[in-house]
């Protein structure tokens, strides 16, 4: 019998999964995550940022996190381009369009229908919930970074400062207050309505 390259992959794939984890492992492989009606996400109109960044500030506060290195209304925070880290599910990016016109951009996870980090994970430490928020189980997860290198929108972190217990980090969409009625800490502190938690219809759902 002829193995061929992708079924090896998934067999070395799975193999390593079952010794970590002790446990029989099934490979990744091209799994349709089909939305749920009714499924969220977060919109972020990007004519209406204005960069002012609270967002980034009730991030901090909703996760226990440190309060931005930047305070916010620091518009030199914006000559550098930015990525989430560990400490900072979400940044606010400038880019230059041109005749001296600016567009921002939040930076989070995306929190994908078909979520790339959740498509490669060996171990399904990701979970796509039916309210539209993707969840991460640090429990699960053996610390290969797959996720991180997949994920399109280079919106996950790893702890590569943590010694003994390192692992994934990345926006939740506050996944707690919205169970609770509430909005994800970003949208209930823009000034501007720029942030939204809405509701997706199926011809959204990508």
């Amino acid at each position: 019998m002829t193995l061929s390259r992708r079924g090896f992959l998934g067999s070395l794939a799975a193999g390593a999964g079952a010794v970590a984890t002790g446990k029989t492992a099934h490979a990744a492989g091209p799994t349709h995550f089909a939305g749920p009606p009714g499924s969220m996400g977060l919109l972020h109109d990007t004519p209406l940022c204005v960069g002012c960044r609270p967002c980034e500030a009730a991030c901090a506060q909703v996760n226990d996190h440190p309060a931005p290195t930047a305070p916010v209304g620091d518009k030199a925070i914006f000559d550098k381009e930015r990525r989430v880290e560990p400490t900072s599910y979400t940044v606010v990016n400038r880019y230059d369009v041109g005749d001296g016109k600016f567009v921002f951009r939040k930076h989070q996870c995306m929190h994908c229908s078909e979520p790339c980090c959740a498509s490669v994970c060996l171990v399904r430490a990701f979970t796509k919930t039916p309210e539209g928020p993707v969840l991460y189980d640090p429990d699960v997860c053996m610390g290969c970074r797959y996720c991180v290198t997949a994920c399109p929108y280079y919106a996950l972190s790893y702890e590569y400062d943590n010694p003994t217990s390192p692992t994934v980090q990345r926006c939740t969409m506050c996944y707690d207050r919205i169970k609770e009625g509430k909005d994800p800490g970003c949208a209930g502190a823009c000034p501007t309505g720029a942030i939204n938690l809405k509701v997706e219809t199926p011809q959204e759902i990508r």
